[in-house]
C-alpha cells in the first residue's frame, strides 16, 4: 500500500472508532510503531485534529468527520455480520476489500449507529472451518467486470497433469466449500469451469474480450445442478 493511501485508511480508521491503538493502527496496515508516529505527524501537520488520551489511543477532535451516512440498525448489523462470514469462511482479498469498504461506512455512522455496530462486532461470532486455498477471486472479479482475458496455470482434477490456457471468464460462483469460475476456454474452444484453489498462476492480459450475450448465470447454475443432482 502506498504511504498516501494508508494515511487516507488512517483517516478513516479514526473516522470509525472512538479510541484507536498505535499497535492497533501498526497491525491493520502491516507497518511497526514507528512509522504509525510518522504517519500520525503527517495527517496533524497537514491539519487533522488529531488527540491522543495517553495509555489508551488516538481519536479525532469531536466535529471532525464526514457528514454521517443514516442506515437502520438493521442494515449496520447485516454489514457486521456479513463481514464475519467473510473473514472465517472464504480468502483473504475478499475479506480485506470488504473490511476496508465496512470501515468507510462505519466511519460516517452517527455515533449511536456507531456503538452498536462496534458492541455487536464482538459479540457476534461464526464458527471457523477449512477451505481450500483461493488467492486469485480479486483478480477474476476484476477480469469479469472489465472483460479481460486472463492466462490461467492450471492443475487437472485427481492428477498432476499442469495445462497453460487463455480463459474468457463469465462468472464465478461459490458452493460453499470453493470458489470456481466459468467461462470460455479458448484451449478447449468450450465452455469450461476451472476451482480457483487449483488455479497456480494467473496473469491478466491486455486483450479484452466479447461477452456471450446469451450466457445467463442464474440459467448456468439451473442446468448445472440438474446434471450432477
Amino acid at each position: 500500500m502506498q504511504r498516501l493511501d494508508r494515511l487516507s485508511a488512517i483517516l478513516i480508521q479514526l473516522q470509525s472508532r472512538k479510541l484507536l491503538t498505535a499497535q492497533a493502527i501498526a497491525d491493520r496496515f502491516d507497518i511497526s510503531k514507528r512509522t504509525v508516529y510518522r504517519d500520525i505527524k503527517s495527517l496533524q501537520a497537514a491539519g487533522v485534529p488529531i488527540g491522543i488520551e495517553e495509555g489508551k489511543g488516538y481519536f479525532l477532535v469531536e466535529g471532525y468527520r464526514l457528514p454521517p451516512v443514516h442506515f437502520t440498525p438493521e442494515e449496520a448489523n447485516a454489514f457486521v455480520t456479513v463481514e464475519k462470514m467473510l473473514n472465517y469462511h472464504t480468502e483473504g482479498s475478499l475479506h480485506e476489500n470488504f473490511r476496508s469498504g465496512l470501515d468507510k461506512i462505519l466511519a460516517v455512522l452517527r455515533q449511536a449507529e456507531k456503538t452498536r455496530a462496534e458492541f455487536l462486532d464482538e459479540r457476534i461470532g461464526y464458527p471457523k472451518r477449512w477451505l481450500p486455498r483461493t488467492v486469485f477471486l480479486s483478480e477474476i472479479q476484476f477480469a469479469l467486470t472489465e472483460l479481460r482475458v486472463v492466462h490461467l496455470t492450471y492443475q487437472a482434477k485427481d492428477s498432476q497433469e499442469i495445462t497453460q490456457r487463455d480463459f474468457c471468464p463469465y462468472g464465478v460462483y461459490f458452493n460453499g466449500v470453493v470458489w470456481t469460475t466459468m467461462g470460455f476456454c479458448r484451449l478447449r474452444q468450450a465452455l469450461r469451469e476451472f476451482r480457483l484453489d487449483r488455479v497456480m498462476e494467473l496473469q491478466l492480459k491486455p486483450e479484452t474480450f466479447e461477452p456471450d450475450p446469451t450466457f445467463r448465470m442464474d440459467s448456468y447454475l439451473e442446468a448445472r445442478a440438474k446434471r450432477f443432482f
